[in-house]
């Protein structure tokens, strides 16, 4: 299928025959596009190009790019929380919770790489002021709020020495989400590992000492249904 925007072919046979389901393969595609060109640069022609849809059909699944845009990001942001919360549960010592968010926040980013690439990059294009901006801000906020406790705690139960949590808090989570754009599958390093190493740095950062702490399941962790292969 020839277009303007060429997703590449293999990526063309996937979105146009991998679901019934039309709204499954319309979000697929604005992953990819939004991530691979940005959200500003693809139309609502490409999409529909991308899956052999018209324009109609995307408008009668979407009511504008913005929603769109807008339920990919919140889907995002309630994954985040909702597997927070799973792994974190029953996990107590301050030193296993900032492991724990360490690993899946990393993995969450190395198994979804084009959705995060659109949840952490393109807040930017919502509407400031608008609902959906203000809800998708809100829901990150609550993400970091697992972050900001486990830090505190660890500071108050003196497990943790650091001089600017705030600091602290976004320079791990920038190495966390930085595997978006780096990780790859086949590479030298199992996620696995890069996970385990993560937390090693992370937890020198913090200046906790050296100890054994929970390894995160992850099969807890989300799956989105519209991340596109790696194909």
């Amino acid at each position: 299928m020839a277009t303007e925007r060429s997703v590449g072919p293999a990526l063309e046979v996937y979105l146009t025959d991998r679901d019934a389901d039309a709204r499954v393969r319309i979000r697929t595609a604005a992953v990819l596009l939004f991530a691979r060109q940005g959200y500003a640069a693809t139309t609502i022609r490409d999409l529909a190009r991308a899956i052999n849809m018209t324009n109609a059909g995307i408008y009668h699944h979407v009511s504008s790019k913005e929603a769109l845009l807008a339920d990919l990001m919140r889907a995002g942001h309630r994954g985040l929380i909702d597997s927070a919360d799973r792994v974190l549960d029953h996990a107590l010592r301050p030193v296993d919770r900032l492991a724990l968010l360490i690993s899946s926040l990393t993995a969450i980013h190395a198994m979804n790489p084009m959705l995060t690439r659109v949840m952490d990059g393109e807040l930017r294009s919502l509407t400031p002021g608008s609902a959906a901006h203000d809800e998708i801000i809100a829901l990150r906020d609550a993400y970091e709020d697992r972050w900001r406790a486990a830090l505190d705690d660890g500071v108050s139960a003196g497990a943790f020495r650091i001089a600017d949590r705030r600091l602290t808090r976004l320079a791990l989570m920038s190495m966390c989400t930085g595997t978006s754009e780096w990780y790859r599958p086949d590479g030298d390093s199992t996620l696995e590992q890069v996970c385990a190493e993560f937390v090693a740095i992370g937890l020198a950062a913090v200046r906790a000492p050296a100890q054994s702490v929970a390894a995160c399941d992850f099969s807890l962790l989300p799956a989105f249904p519209w991340e596109p292969p790696n194909v």
